[in-house]
């Protein structure tokens, strides 16, 4: 767990490894770089990481396996 020792704020973000999306501007599935376990506003589980070949933003909706 990572987190500010001085104003005891903490914080636990979990790293998925190979996870797999589908990129909008690629127009094919790629694998994650820097996927990362969320929590949609509508309560939703998600997975969130960049493209490796263009950078742009993928969201995988659903619990990660």
């Amino acid at each position: 767990m990572g987190g500010n020792e001085q104003t005891g704020v903490r914080f636990h973000t979990e790293k998925e490894d190979r996870m797999e999306g589908y990129c909008l501007k690629c127009r094919t599935k790629r694998e994650m770089s820097n996927a990362t376990k969320v929590t949609l506003k509508n309560g939703r589980p998600a997975t969130q990481g960049t493209c490796p070949v263009c950078g742009t933003k993928i969201t995988r909706i659903g619990k990660s396996e």
